[in-house]
């Protein structure tokens, strides 16, 4: 097994605007928050995109990455979704959730398709709980 370089596991968050423009947002706060029914918690900041979107849509998709695809996530933290399409920017292919309004990365390995179901408010963060209703990987 390699060492990837991170302490914490990489989250790519994503979500679609009020005109159904997909973005991606670069996390690491996140946990399953329970397991029945599956729920998985992640905290953003108020200033994001992001942020906005996920109470918009009351959806988002939490997709992990490859080794293969950690330099394009880095970019997600530079690029801004207001002025740029980020899956454009770093060449990945949004797919529309089959279950919520929120798009899943095609070429990660895991995505998690979640329904808002709570938020809280941390500190300068938001935490968002969402039920996964579907979970899709690529077999390996």
């Amino acid at each position: 097994m390699k060492k990837s370089g991170y302490a914490t596991p990489i989250f790519i968050i994503g979500t679609y605007d009020e005109k159904g423009k997909p973005n991606a947002m670069n996390a690491i706060l996140g946990e399953m928050s329970c397991s029945d029914p599956q729920h998985i918690s992640i905290s953003i900041k108020e200033t994001t995109i992001t942020h906005k979107n996920i109470l918009d849509k009351e959806a988002f998709t939490l997709n992990v990455p490859s080794q293969t695809y950690i330099k394009q996530t880095g970019s997600l933290i530079t690029e801004c979704g207001k002025n740029e399409d980020k899956f454009t920017a770093i060449g990945l292919t949004p797919v529309k959730g089959e279950l919520v309004d929120a798009p899943y990365i095609k070429e990660f390995p895991l995505a998690l398709e979640c329904k808002l179901v709570n938020t809280t408010e941390i500190g300068l963060c938001t935490s968002f709980t969402g039920e996964i209703l579907d979970a899709k990987w690529i077999e390996t």
